[in-house]
């Protein structure tokens, strides 16, 4: 208990009563600095009580020295936070640097794995093997034809300048078929790979619908009007012949606009294989008088050249019944409204 004396320097008496601070219990600092929120030696490790009783702060805490101790509460609030924030920052700073090391201590460096290391180096060894695969003469694959019997591997090589021994690698496909297609013996030219190691060439010949005479022979053309072969001579014997009517000079892959020639076509085409063995030949003189004539030598008249794909099937019909009938048969008038069979 402390005592509150007054007096002057004159040695005045003392009051008759005098003030006396009022009693409190004694309380040891340790218990002051537990009530005022400071954890003290034993449960924090950063602050320690002193022999003397006076506080010893961790050098961190940057704000008391020699067991200072702050006089306003707040103050104290303030400075235990700031240290309670510095302590999570040196626990967060060592707990990612013990991450980092492993069991023995070690800290591991980062960098690719072995797998990845091993991928890497396949992945570069692969495209050095192709690389070489596709720049050097290395004999990889073969060719094959298929469907046609007029185009071979060495045409098909000759059309996309390919190299003997053949390398699949150095192959274009794409320039393959666009130029097989300018073949005049080509219809359609489809490419494509068959395991292992084979470029199958699908071909579909172009065929022969008609022979035309020319001026100095005899011309093949397709079912669109395509000159495909000349000669002195006929060659194909097995496609019927457009006559009356004698073209120029007409070079080979040359296209016919002639109109007589047209009607032919469209009156062939619309004939079914079977049926078109059975014509001979297309009379196309008098446009309004279509005449074909069967290997048998008997005419069908068309008319004009109107309605021919109905004639063709009306006229298949017709010399299919004759030959059933056995009838002895003068022509046939292919006539879609009212047709009939003209008996000798």
């Amino acid at each position: 208990m402390r005592e509150y004396k007054g007096g002057n320097s004159q040695g005045e008496r003392q009051s008759e009563r005098p003030w006396q601070a009022v009693a409190a219990p004694v309380v040891s600092f340790a218990e002051e600095l537990r009530r005022r929120g400071v954890i003290v030696a034993g449960v924090n490790d950063d602050t320690t009580l002193s022999s003397s009783g006076s506080v010893a702060m961790t050098e961190d805490d940057g704000h008391y020295r020699n067991g200072e101790f702050p006089e306003n509460a707040s103050d104290l609030d303030n400075t235990q936070t700031e240290a309670n924030q510095d302590n999570r920052r040196r626990k967060m700073t060592t707990d990612g640097q013990r991450s980092m090391r492993g069991s023995g201590g070690t800290q591991f460096r980062k960098g690719p794995h072995r797998w990845q290391r091993k991928a890497i180096i396949s992945t570069i060894l692969v495209i050095v093997v192709l690389a070489l695969l596709y720049v050097l003469p290395i004999p990889l694959g073969t060719i094959q034809v298929v469907g046609s019997d007029k185009v071979t591997v060495q045409d098909v090589m000759a059309a996309g300048d390919i190299r003997s021994p053949v390398n699949l690698l150095q192959i274009n496909t794409g320039r393959l078929e666009d130029r097989l297609a300018n073949d005049l013996r080509v219809e359609v030219a489809k490419v494509n790979y068959v395991f292992p190691l084979t470029l199958q060439v699908n071909i579909t010949d172009r065929k022969a619908l008609a022979v035309v005479t020319t001026k100095f022979g005899f011309a093949s053309i397709d079912k669109n009007g395509q000159v495909i072969a000349m000669g002195p001579a006929i060659e194909d014997t097995a496609v019927p012949i457009i006559s009356g009517v004698k073209l120029g000079n007409i070079l080979l892959g040359d296209k016919l606009d002639n109109k007589a020639i047209h009607d032919a076509l469209v009156y062939l085409n619309a004939l079914t294989p079977d049926g078109l063995k059975s014509i001979a030949e297309v009379n196309v003189g008098d446009e309004n008088q279509l005449t074909a004539y069967t290997v048998d030598g008997l005419p069908l008249r068309l008319g004009d050249g109107s309605e021919l794909v109905k004639k063709a099937q009306l006229s298949e019909e017709m010399i299919k019944d004759v030959k059933t009938r056995g009838v002895a048969a003068q022509y046939l008038d292919v006539n879609v409204t009212s047709p009939f069979i003209k008996v000798q």
